[in-house]
C-alpha cells in the first residue's frame, strides 16, 4: 500500500457525489480516478448520467471537473472512504468508523443532493456505524440516512470485479437519475 496522489473532487453544492472505497494504485499513478478501467464512465455514459463517451484516462476531470458533459449540466464529485491510500487489492482496505465520521461531516459540510455508495465495504461500514441494517449490494436508494444532512443515499455496486452484471448497476443509475430529476422539480 502507498499513499494516494489522487485529489478528491468535493466541494459545494454537488448533484451527485460518488464515494468509492479507496483509489486504486493504478489510478493514483496515473494521476485519475477511474482511469484503469472504462467500465465505470461506460455504466454512467449508457445511464444517460454523462452525454458522451470519455476516455477512463482523462473523463475524472471532465465529468468532477466542469459539468459540460453532465446530464442537466449538473454537478458530479468523488471522494473515498479512504482517501489517502493507493492499492487496488480492497481486502487490504480495513476502513474505521473514524472513516465513516469524516465521511459524515464532509457530507454535512458539502452538501450533495445524493451520494452513491460504490464498494460493499462503504455500504457496510456506513451502516454499522450508523446502527442500521446494511442492505444487498446494488439496491439502489437507500434515502436520507444521517441526522443534519439532506444527503440521499444510493448503493450502487463497484462498476466492475464483481457478480452483479453491468445492466443492473446502469439500471440503478437510471433510478438516481429519475429521483434527481423528481427531487429538483419539487
Amino acid at each position: 500500500m502507498e499513499k494516494s496522489k489522487l485529489v478528491p473532487f468535493l466541494r459545494s453544492d454537488l448533484d451527485i457525489l460518488f464515494v468509492g472505497l479507496n483509489p486504486a494504485k493504478g489510478s493514483s499513478d496515473n494521476g485519475h480516478y477511474f482511469s484503469v478501467n472504462q467500465a465505470f464512465w461506460n455504466q454512467l455514459f449508457q445511464s444517460g448520467l454523462i452525454l458522451k463517451q470519455i476516455s477512463k484516462l482523462v473523463a475524472d476531470n471532465i465529468v468532477f471537473g466542469n459539468n459540460k458533459y453532465n446530464f442537466n449540466e449538473w454537478n458530479y464529485g468523488i471522494t473515498d472512504l479512504v482517501s489517502a491510500i493507493a492499492e487496488s487489492d480492497s481486502s487490504k482496505i480495513k476502513p474505521t468508523f473514524r472513516d465513516s465520521i469524516a465521511l459524515i461531516d464532509e457530507l454535512k459540510k458539502h452538501k450533495p443532493k445524493m451520494a452513491i455508495l460504490l464498494h460493499g465495504k462503504v455500504l457496510s461500514n456506513l451502516c454499522d456505524h450508523l446502527n442500521i441494517a446494511t442492505p444487498k449490494a446494488n439496491s439502489g436508494n437507500m434515502g436520507q440516512l444521517v441526522n443534519d444532512c439532506s444527503t440521499i443515499f444510493f448503493n450502487i455496486a463497484f462498476p466492475h470485479g464483481n457478480a452483479i452484471n453491468s445492466n443492473d448497476k446502469i439500471n440503478r443509475y437510471k433510478e438516481l437519475k429519475d429521483d434527481l430529476v423528481k427531487m429538483k422539480k419539487s
